[in-house]
């Protein structure tokens, strides 16, 4: 059903886009995935993102005599993207940015959709 139709019907539009997504999402996946009709009520669930600099191992002993002042060198050089994680799978890489006094991640290159709801499901 389209939005048009949606709204003729005395529905919400938006309740037809999610329709539409969920529509789209299931036919890029095909039978690759049991059960998508429900992936609606997914639509609404918060996830976490996080964004990661880089990472380094440290013996025990490095990690005890951290303190205030400390400098943890990280084995990724500035001009690499960073990891954008959603619930700790890979989503997308991005650089760094700042807005308004906060830090922030511009995408860069995204994973396509098909392969970032197999990582997450």
């Amino acid at each position: 059903m389209s939005n048009d139709d949606n709204a003729r019907r005395g529905g919400n539009s938006a309740v037809g886009l999610a329709d539409d997504e969920t529509g789209a999402l299931i036919a890029d996946l095909g039978e690759d995935l049991v059960g998508a009709g429900n992936l609606d009520l997914l639509l609404d669930v918060n996830l976490q993102i996080s964004v990661e600099l880089g990472r380094t191992r440290l013996k025990f002993r490095d990690v005890l005599n951290l303190s205030s002042g400390s400098v943890v060198e990280l084995g990724r050089q500035t001009s690499e993207p960073v990891d954008i994680m959603v619930n700790g799978a890979l989503l997308a890489s991005g650089e760094v940015v700042v807005v308004d006094d906060h830090f922030a991640v511009r995408i860069t290159k995204l994973l396509n959709r098909v392969e970032r709801l197999k990582r997450a499901l």
